[in-house]
């Protein structure tokens, strides 16, 4: 193992940081060093280790509802096009023209059967076809090969509808990567045909990416003191609402914490045969006594269904939101609104309402979230000195043994205030940093 204890982070190079990572990054002992949250050269391995090598959210399938219906989107800070082409077929590609590299595209969505360039007119068809050049025959003869200038495909999968893609040719299936998460990926975005409304909300904050997927994969212990105006606001009946229920995680870094139990059943009434319909026994057991379920699928696709009051009536909203890195000490937001197509009008309005008061840039949760993520970042930026020496204690429900009575699949413990899953998600950082 590489020693570097004593030098400065700026002086290192990939290989030192790499090994000062393992000396310092120490999930199963639950301790993680606040360095990582700020420091270039670990956003630069990062990048490299994590992003461009895993499967990373995108966008959901009913976004391009039609034929030649196409979006932009960002995978991994490289911008790309999914079109559901003519034969309608989802795919992916790199936003380069494989003339002269020009970006092809620059709408962020529309309705396109093909794509032509900008800079010299090379016609694309959306499945990624070159299909016509200006001039042609009279400016390359015979020789050009149109067949070899096809643009760049993506690997795009899909799982309920929720489209992911990666850089990695290499990388198992999505199913795979999901694993024994895709249980819980049912009851999120499999348990009706779930629609997204609008366009996906994008708002900047200063913050590492890290803190949002660390909150949202398994922290509910801040919800009494950072969220306790909802307690003195009436919409939750304790502060300590939050610990009751179970925290899991499986494999490849995901988590969740599902709290339980809920007297009111808050899904629309009229869909209960299509959610049996697509859920299991046990599923539709766990949605119907669902009080919330917030996590995050590794890396930085976070989701959340929440319930709240609205007009006197409990009702829940359900969203996907993705931290995407743009520096160490800055992302992206980017959240999604989804709910069931086959919901009535009014009770999809009431449910786009909830969203908009807790989690949207405006949200009440959202507004105290944003701050805590901005101060911690700013904080882990400090003299370099002492971010050397500086731990956060991960070690919340060491003592604890996981439970063997609960209906899915995962690591389960009895209820929400553990570290269990933030060590989890570390682990899994770790190993890919050292793939």
């Amino acid at each position: 193992m590489i020693k570097t204890t004593a030098k400065n982070l700026e002086e290192m190079t990939q290989i030192e940081t790499i090994g000062y990572l393992n000396e310092t990054v120490q999930p199963e002992a639950g301790t993680i060093p606040a360095f990582i949250l700020a420091d270039p050269k670990v956003y630069d391995i990062e990048h490299k280790k994590v992003f461009m090598k895993t499967w990373l959210f995108i966008g959901h399938e009913s976004e391009i509802p039609n034929k030649n219906d196409y979006m932009l989107r960002d995978l991994a800070g490289y911008s790309i096009i999914i079109t559901r082409d003519s034969e309608n077929e989802i795919r992916g590609f790199y936003n380069m023209c494989t003339h002269r590299g020009m970006k092809l595209c620059r709408a962020d969505k529309g309705n396109k059967s093909s794509f032509v360039c900008p800079y010299h007119g090379f016609n694309f068809k959306n499945n990624g076809d070159l299909i016509g050049v200006p001039l042609q025959k009279d400016i390359y003869g015979t020789d050009l090969d149109k067949s070899k200038l096809g643009l760049h495909k993506i690997r795009i999968e899909s799982y309920k509808g929720l489209i992911f893609g990666t850089w990695n040719e290499e990388a198992e299936s999505l199913s795979d990567f999901l694993g024994d998460f895709k249980w819980y990926l049912d009851i999120l975005a499999g348990r009706a045909e779930m629609e997204v409304v609008g366009p996906p909300q994008r708002f900047i904050i200063h913050s590492n990416w890290k803190v949002g997927a660390d909150n949202f994969v398994g922290d509910s212990y801040h919800t009494m003191v950072t969220h306790g105006s909802i307690a003195k606001l009436g919409m939750v009946p304790s502060a300590t609402y939050s610990k009751k229920g179970y925290q899991i995680h499986t494999m490849n870094g995901h988590g969740l914490n599902l709290g339980t139990p809920n007297p009111d059943f808050a899904f629309p009434e009229e869909l209960k045969s299509e959610y049996k319909s697509n859920l299991t026994d046990e599923q539709y057991d766990v949605l119907a006594n669902l009080k919330n379920m917030i996590g995050n699928i590794f890396p930085n696709l976070s989701f959340l269904i929440s319930h709240t009051k609205v007009k006197g009536q409990l009702i829940s909203n359900t969203t996907v939101r993705m931290w995407r890195p743009i520096g160490p000490d800055k992302m992206e937001v980017i959240a999604w609104f989804l709910v069931e197509k086959n919901a009535a009008e009014d009770w999809k309005k009431r449910s786009r309402d909830s969203f908009i008061l807790t989690f949207s840039p405006s949200g009440i949760f959202e507004q105290d979230d944003t701050e805590v993520f901005t101060d911690i970042t700013a904080a882990a930026s400090g003299p370099m000195p002492v971010m050397k020496e500086l731990v956060y204690n991960y070690t919340m429900g060491m003592h604890r043994e996981p439970v063997s009575d609960f209906t899915g699949p995962g690591v389960v413990y009895g209820d929400k205030f553990s570290e269990a899953n933030q060590r989890n998600f570390y682990r899994y950082w770790l190993d890919l940093i050292n793939a």
